[in-house]
């Protein structure tokens, strides 16, 4: 693509490794161990020292609970992250013994840098709840994203600038009640216990306002820490039970449980009575694991196999599972897995002249990079997801290529479709909290019942106790004649 080369050689690699790599030799992908410093910013942002920790910085020291087993840490949990920091006024300096921007730190185009984010003081003297404005300036609101951008669901570098071009466009059309929003990036590896890290340096250092995340095993992760300390969290919809009874946890898309029925009835639809379901062997995806199984036997499917994958499979793996799905006679398989898992499992079977029908929830599947890696392995096959593909978002949106050539110089790739989509349901919801932004505010705007649609990712609307507001997703199908996929159906609740 001219202007940007795109950084598929991962893909490719491991998917040569999948075709040609002796039996034995380097099975596992490796996780690759970043240089220093670890943290990936957006520009203006400030990086954390090689190797430092939270605890490191003298802000935000004391260790809270573990969220992911409940274990008590060291030390009691912190106050909500810019507790005892008071807010200056408009325009003002910095409070004394509070860390000012790195020096030399510079802003993307369109992004204005003003006064810093300011925080909560916490409890007053009389009892009252003081409002938490952690990551709110006068001149921009601070968001920290986490995800993979490497590790066996990698997403390609341009993904940081693609994250900001939503907000680099809105910034030259007012911003946000004339604020703007600088994002800030850390890659958590497709590791749980990374994603946790990255988190707390986020709120804890970096002190955002809010956190968005991508990815299982790493969301569970962290809408748990963020939970603890009353941070408020969006991903795209997972599992159910892995976010269960947390206040500040929202979901951008349909759950995976939630998509298992539409599966089943595009099963039906393409005629196959024979399915498997095979799903990455985590304990977060106990729960779309039984869905997907339920739901296929509701719909009168024959189930044929049944099978946890590793989720980074070996190549052995992939094979002997490849060679089971083809014994088994299934005709469709319902697969939940990262993208190199996927592909080395499509490759395998096509090795040994078996073409199902591969189908599953989510969203990474369905991006061209797989189709690209893919093809002819995965033709036809078909996923749902939060986002249109981009032969048809001009329909919906006739103004992200326009702001992909200015902005980035380049045409959009669906990474830029997906972080423009999810970027512009967050503005509907920080512009449904009103002018003056605090968190308490923000959360109370999502639980109010309204309805947060962006034309590209489904409209959302929360009720009381239920943190999953999408009812509707996209189809989206492997084109290998063009190796890229098409949509062949948008906003859809049933099939």
């Amino acid at each position: 693509m001219p202007g940007r080369v795109r950084p598929y050689l991962v893909l490719a690699v491991f998917l040569a490794a999948a075709c040609g790599q002796k039996a034995g030799v380097g099975d596992a992908l490796p996780v690759p161990t970043p240089a220093a410093p670890s943290a990936v910013t957006a520009p203006g942002s400030r990086v954390l020292g090689d190797g430092a920790r939270p605890s490191e910085q003298g802000a935000g020291s004391a260790k809270p609970a573990d969220p992911t087993t409940g274990t008590a840490g060291s030390a009691p949990a912190p106050a909500p992250p810019g507790g005892h920091r008071p807010r200056p006024a408009a325009g003002g300096a910095e409070p004394p013994g509070v860390a000012a921007s790195a020096p030399g730190s510079t802003s993307a185009p369109g992004v204005i840098f003003g006064a810093p984010p300011t925080a909560s003081t916490g409890p007053s003297s009389a009892g009252e709840t003081v409002l938490d404005r952690t990551g709110v300036g006068d001149r921009e609101i601070v968001v920290g994203v986490h995800a993979p951008i490497s590790g066996a669901a990698p997403l390609p570098q341009e993904f940081k600038a693609d994250i900001e071009l939503y907000w680099r466009w809105l910034a030259d059309r007012g911003g946000v009640f004339g604020r703007t929003v600088r994002i800030i990036v850390k890659d958590d590896q497709f590791n749980p216990s990374r994603a946790l890290q990255v988190c707390r340096e986020l709120v804890e250092v970096d002190r955002v306002f809010l956190l968005v995340g991508i990815g299982a095993d790493q969301v569970a992760a962290c809408a748990r820490y963020a939970d603890s300390v009353g941070v408020p969290y969006l991903s795209p919809g997972g599992a159910e039970n892995a976010v269960a009874g947390l206040s500040s946890f929202f979901a951008l898309s349909m759950t995976f449980p939630q998509q298992a029925p539409l599966l089943a009835q595009l099963a039906t639809r393409l005629a196959t009575t024979k399915v498997a379901v095979v799903v990455t062997n985590t304990p977060n995806y106990d729960e779309p694991f039984q869905a997907m199984v339920g739901a296929a036997r509701q719909a009168g499917l024959t189930i044929v196999r049944t099978s946890r994958i590793g989720k980074q499979a070996t190549q052995s793996e992939t094979l002997a599972e490849a060679g089971a799905l083809k014994a088994s006679g299934a005709q469709a398989v319902m697969l939940l897995a990262a993208p190199l898992v996927f592909l080395n499992l499509a490759t395998s079977a096509q090795s040994q002249a078996y073409r199902p029908v591969w189908m599953g929830p989510g969203m990474t599947n369905g991006l061209n990079p797989v189709a690209e890696v893919g093809c002819p392995a995965i033709a036809g096959a078909r996923f749902l997801s939060p986002f249109p593909q981009l032969d048809v978002i001009d329909r919906f949106d006739p103004d992200l290529r326009a702001a992909a050539r200015r902005y980035n110089g380049a045409e959009p790739t669906d990474i830029t479709l997906v972080a423009w989509g999810l970027n512009k349901t967050l503005h509907r919801m920080v512009e449904a909290a009103g002018s003056d932004l605090h968190r308490q505010g923000f959360l109370a705007a999502l639980r109010s019942g309204r309805e947060f649609a962006s034309n590209v990712f489904p409209p959302l609307r929360y009720s009381a106790g239920r943190p999953f507001g999408a009812t509707q997703a996209h189809l989206l199908e492997a084109d290998c004649a063009n190796r890229r996929f098409k949509t062949t159906a948008t906003f859809v609740s049933s099939l």
